[in-house]
């Protein structure tokens, strides 16, 4: 009946070409949730660089919790929803509106097709180098995401990514800005750590909503709360019944995930690739566990972080971490050497500026390091879009092994 052809499949692909040959109809994946699931609903749309899909999962239980029935979809796993979507019994979708494109003859982001009712946009920055050649090419992409949202929907802005802002001002939607200082519209205030999380007051247009408790950890993580929590706000949920509901979010799996425990030692997995998640990610760490020796191991994977789009900015990401090991950049021989990140650089740089740093070739290099170094109670922070060669497992193996004798 209907083939849908994901963005990473090729011209090439026989099951495409079987499926044009046979004159099966084709579609791209948000063509088709566009067709089947968002016709008719009120639809909020969370998009942006950084924070998209903990946003999205947090407005989703939000909405899920206080009894809309909404659909969600997003591009991650949530304990909440058993998996990465919700199918909807009621008049709302939340969805994770990523700006790669659709498919390979469906050149447009993704949130294009989604008809937003209402929009976060979390941040602007440089990602995706190989569909974007440069920041104008991302910033527009967002514009067109600003112009289809509607006059009568709603637009939060993070207020904090300059880029962010002027892109908002192509949107004719009732526009707020949103964040973790008094200079927004809607900001937390009297933030504060807890053992299992962040509690926060809420301003919202200059009214107080009270506190809230968040189960997440890190500044970063509050100022999603806060875009989520203005949402439901908007769409008529009572600060009441989302301040009951916001401590039963189980987070997202592979963001600040504790993947192992060896005594006191944890092993934690975060999706951070690019350098602003890598320095809110482990800050927010070393908030946590302000007096315990944190690590960073970093795998440059995707296709913008092997690249040297970020040369200057690496080094300058790891600035919470005590020890950094990095691997050298996956499929590094796949690349013209022009294109590729100099990690011996970054190195460089790092211990220039006093960080003890060091590059390995090999994953199983810097598991012996690491676990030949390591202390009783040290943090591992291992960063990658990807599966960096099953690091998590086998360094939890090997600290195991180093302090059971």
């Amino acid at each position: 009946d209907l083939v849908i052809v994901g963005n990473a499949c090729r011209p090439s692909n026989p099951e495409v070409q079987a499926a044009i040959k046979a004159d099966i109809p084709c579609t791209s994946m948000p063509r088709a949730i566009h067709d089947i699931f968002l016709q008719g609903r009120h639809v909020v749309v969370i998009a942006g660089t950084h924070g998209k899909t903990t946003t999205t999962a947090l407005t989703g239980w939000l909405l899920e919790s206080c009894g809309l029935k909404p659909g969600v979809f997003i591009g991650g796993v949530c304990p909440n929803f058993d998996g990465s979507f919700l199918l909807p019994r009621g008049d709302y979708f939340v969805i994770e509106g990523d700006e790669y494109d659709s498919a390979l003859f469906d050149k447009v982001p993704k949130f294009i097709h989604y008809a937003p009712k209402s929009v976060i946009l979390t941040s602007v920055e440089f990602d995706h180098a190989d569909i974007y050649d440069d920041i104008n090419a991302v910033t527009r992409a967002f514009r067109q995401l600003m112009h289809k949202t509607p006059k009568d929907g709603a637009l939060f802005v993070c207020g904090d990514y300059p880029l962010g802002l002027e892109t908002s001002q192509y949107c004719q939607a009732q526009t707020r800005t949103y964040g973790a200082d008094n200079t927004q519209q809607v900001y937390a205030q009297h933030v504060k750590p807890t053992e299992d999380g962040v509690s926060f007051e809420l301003i919202f247009e200059g009214e107080s909503k009270g506190h809230f408790l968040l189960p997440l950890f890190g500044t970063f993580n509050v100022t999603n709360a806060v875009a989520a929590i203005s949402v439901a706000l908007q769409l008529g949920i009572p600060a009441d019944t989302i301040r009951e509901n916001l401590p039963g979010f189980k987070g997202i799996k592979r963001r600040q995930e504790i993947f192992a425990k060896i005594g006191d030692i944890l092993v934690i997995d975060d999706f951070a690739h690019h350098p602003t998640a890598i320095e809110v990610t482990t800050k927010a760490i070393k908030e946590r566990f302000p007096d315990r020796r944190v690590w960073g191991i970093f795998e440059p994977r995707s296709n913008t972080a092997r690249r040297n789009h970020f040369q200057e900015e690496f080094p300058k990401s790891f600035n919470a971490c005590d020890n950094i090991l990095l691997s050298w950049p996956y499929n590094m021989d796949k690349l013209d050497e022009s294109e590729r990140l100099d990690i011996r650089k970054v190195v460089d740089e790092l211990q220039a500026n006093g960080k003890q740093a060091l590059a390995f070739p090999e994953v199983e290099q810097i598991i012996s390091y690491a676990t030949a170094k390591a202390r009783v109670d040290d943090i591992f922070v291992i960063m990658s879009n990807g599966g960096f060669k099953g690091i998590h497992g086998k360094l939890t193996d090997a600290l195991k092994k180093r302090f059971a004798e």
